[in-house]
C-alpha cells in the first residue's frame, strides 16, 4: 500500500493546525488498515507535545486487551517521536471538544466508528442534527464487545476527516453506498456537507 499521499495529508493537516492554534487534536480508528500509517506517523518530526490523541470508537475492554483500540494506538502511534503526544481515552473525552482531524475506517458491513447497521434507526447515533455525543452500545461487531463511539453528528463536526477503504471487498461496499444502498457509511456521505468533507482514500490489496 502506498502510504505517502495519506501520510503527507495527515502530517500537513497537523502542521497547519499547530501553526494556527498552537495545539492540535486527532481522533483515530482501530483495525489493521491504519497500522502502517500510525507507525510511520510515530517517527515524523512534529510538535507532538502539543498534540492530543483520542479515539473515534473503542471496544469496552481493558486497555491492555488484545481487542482494545487504545492498546493498538499506544503500540503503533504513541511510540518514537509521537510518544510525546497526550492520549485521552474516549471514555474521558468531552463531546463538546471536537477534534481537528479524524482518521476513519469502514467495515465490510458498511459500518464506521462503532455505528453499525443494527443502529441505523435507533436512538441518536445516526441523527445528523443531534448534539454531538459519545455513546455506549451493547455488544456488537466482530469481535463482539460492548462499545463506545462518537455519534454521526460528532464525527460530522470534525473539520478534517479521512476515511481509509482498503481492499476490493470494502470498495464494493463503498460503491453500493454511493449508489444509494442504506448502509451506515451512506448516512455519513449523505450529510457530508455539515462542516467539512470526508476524503475517501481507497487502495486495492
Amino acid at each position: 500500500m502506498n502510504l505517502m499521499p495519506l501520510f503527507d495529508r495527515i502530517t500537513t493537516a497537523l502542521s497547519e493546525v499547530l501553526a494556527a492554534k498552537g495545539t492540535a487534536s486527532i481522533a483515530l480508528s482501530g483495525g489493521s488498515s491504519p497500522v502502517a500509517l500510525y507507525q510511520a506517523l510515530s517517527q515524523t518530526d512534529l510538535d507532538w507535545a502539543s498534540v492530543t490523541v483520542t479515539l473515534i470508537d473503542d471496544r469496552r475492554v481493558p486497555s491492555n486487551h488484545p481487542d482494545s483500540n487504545q492498546r493498538l494506538i499506544k503500540e503503533t502511534l504513541l511510540q518514537n517521536k509521537a510518544a510525546a503526544a497526550t492520549f485521552i481515552p474516549l471514555d474521558d473525552w468531552f463531546a463538546k471538544d471536537i477534534p481537528d482531524i479524524a482518521i476513519l475506517g469502514m467495515g465490510t458491513d458498511g459500518h464506521f466508528a462503532s455505528l453499525f447497521p443494527a443502529m441505523l434507526d435507533i436512538g441518536e447515533g445516526f441523527d445528523p442534527n443531534a448534539a454531538p455525543a459519545i455513546l455506549t452500545t451493547e455488544p456488537l461487531g466482530n469481535p463482539e464487545h460492548p462499545r463506545i463511539t462518537m455519534s454521526l453528528s460528532m464525527i460530522l463536526a470534525i473539520p478534517d476527516r479521512v476515511m481509509m477503504v482498503i481492499g476490493d471487498e470494502k470498495q464494493a461496499v463503498l460503491a453500493a453506498a454511493q449508489s444509494g444502498q442504506d448502509l451506515p457509511i451512506t448516512r455519513l456521505l449523505a450529510h457530508d456537507g455539515k462542516i467539512g468533507g470526508t476524503a475517501i482514500v481507497t487502495e486495492r490489496i
